[in-house]
């Protein structure tokens, strides 16, 4: 046990102004580390805004990165500060590696996913995607996690893991989709009045591409209705708008609301 009987006025007086002073200058310059780290990140995300090949998913990406190196090297300057010898304090992390790695494996992988989401590109920032029983656009994407925003407007953060080793579905990545109607046909409308009046509508609609061709078939005959099946093509940011006018117009123009 430490005695201070031992120590006298003096003594104490220089232990308290040295420590003080090394516990102000350590806070002082953890204050100064996180104010840099913040200025670094904005600094890296506006420098990359000038470069072109530099998208908003890159920019996230190592503007985040450089705010967590500034944090390592600032939490070692407050440990060299303190008096803590960073030789020893590494020394002691590479005994610790394999418990700290098991520990932080969830982390390190999101990490490593990051990384890889990075270096592959299967979506970038404003893209609509589906992955790992989460759906929504990208909003950013972080050194350990990605932010989606759902359609609803619902902040989701998805950890890079999880979106790296699932089945991803990237409903952005093609200009044009495919978009399907299926119409129950009442049999007193009349099929090939129907199919006329199907195709005129299609024809007669700007946003469904000629390529591929569209196809209006009959697939199937039920016991008071036949079905038709609608296949267009149109921009993808468009496909809910024109399957839902297509049906709208389907049902006012082409009687299929005859008992």
């Amino acid at each position: 046990m430490f005695d201070l009987s031992t120590i006298n006025l003096d003594q104490l007086s220089d232990m308290v102004i040295h420590w003080g002073a090394n516990g102000l200058w350590a806070l002082v310059t953890l204050l100064i580390g996180w104010i840099l780290a913040g200025w670094a990140e904005r600094a890296v995300k506006g420098g990359l805004a000038r470069v072109r090949v530099a998208d908003q998913m890159l920019r996230g990406f190592f503007a985040s990165l450089a705010r967590w190196a500034l944090l390592a090297f600032t939490a070692v300057a407050v440990l060299e500060r303190l008096g803590v010898q960073t030789t020893s304090v590494v020394a002691i992390m590479g005994a610790a590696g394999l418990a700290v790695g098991l520990a932080l494996q969830g982390t390190l992988s999101n990490l490593a996913a990051g990384v890889m989401l990075l270096l592959f590109r299967p979506f970038k920032v404003g893209d609509g995607i589906e992955a790992g029983g989460q759906a929504g656009t990208v909003k950013d994407v972080s050194l350990f996690h990605t932010h989606l925003v759902t359609g609803d407007n619902i902040q989701v953060i998805a950890p890079n893991s999880v979106l790296w080793n699932a089945a991803l579905r990237n409903l952005s990545f093609y200009a044009t989709r495919k978009v399907e109607v299926v119409a129950p046909v009442p049999y007193a409308a009349g099929a090939e009045k129907t199919l006329t009046c199907i195709k005129a509508l299609i024809q007669s609609d700007a946003r469904i591409a000629a390529t591929p061709p569209p196809s209006v078939t009959l697939t199937k005959f039920g016991e008071k209705t036949a079905e038709v099946t609608v296949a267009v093509w149109c921009a993808t940011g468009e496909a809910g708008a024109v399957k839902s006018d297509l049906m709208t117009a389907i049902w006012r123009d082409c009687t299929l609301g005859v008992p």
